[in-house]
């Protein structure tokens, strides 16, 4: 299997390690851990089509596969990114490959424009985020039992579930699916 990255792939990340070392300091960095995601940078991403990146063209992404991922990963993990990139695109592609055609056009757009947010939980992983990806976050979000107690949980299965989150919202974008 061939991992290098082709020519767009190469300047997709390089256009990603450009804006990082820009306008991704240790203070927004910090910011982010400590309120949440940022609004300016995700908007950022969006606008550089990171967050349609694994999204199917259908639901309005860009439909790139693992490799285009980890060329984007590689970029964040130099600039130690915390914004829930990585659990808001496995969540997409839990929707894309598990969830009914409704989520799908109710979800899939949304990340793909940046305006829909969404983290992975597992039940029974506490308060406090321990078995939610990227719950260093959570400490500002109350934990929701089950999608009859509010829009921010929806259940796609036993162990996976995609958390919700608006632009616009104060709270982080981050939840805990029991």
């Amino acid at each position: 299997m061939n991992f290098d990255y082709n020519e767009e792939q190469q300047l997709l990340a390089d256009s990603v390690r450009r804006y990082l070392q820009k306008e991704y300091d240790f203070e927004k960095r910090k910011a982010s851990v400590e309120k949440g995601a940022s609004d300016a940078v995700w908007a950022a991403f969006a606008e550089m089509g990171l967050a349609g990146l694994p999204i199917s063209t259908e639901h309005g992404g860009f439909g790139g596969g693992a490799v285009d991922l980890m060329s984007v990963m590689e970029a964040f993990g130099e600039a130690l990114v915390v914004e829930p990139y990585l659990p808001t695109m496995l969540g997409a592609l839990a929707v894309a490959k598990g969830g009914s055609d409704k989520q799908k056009q109710d979800i899939l757009p949304a990340v793909a424009q940046g305006k829909l947010r969404l983290a992975l939980g597992e039940p029974g992983a506490g308060r406090h985020g321990g078995g939610v990806l990227g719950g260093h976050a959570l400490r500002r979000l109350p934990a929701r039992r089950d999608r009859r107690q509010g829009p921010g949980v929806l259940p796609l299965g036993d162990r996976l579930r995609p958390v919700r989150h608006r632009r616009g919202d104060p709270r982080p974008p981050l939840g805990l699916t029991p």
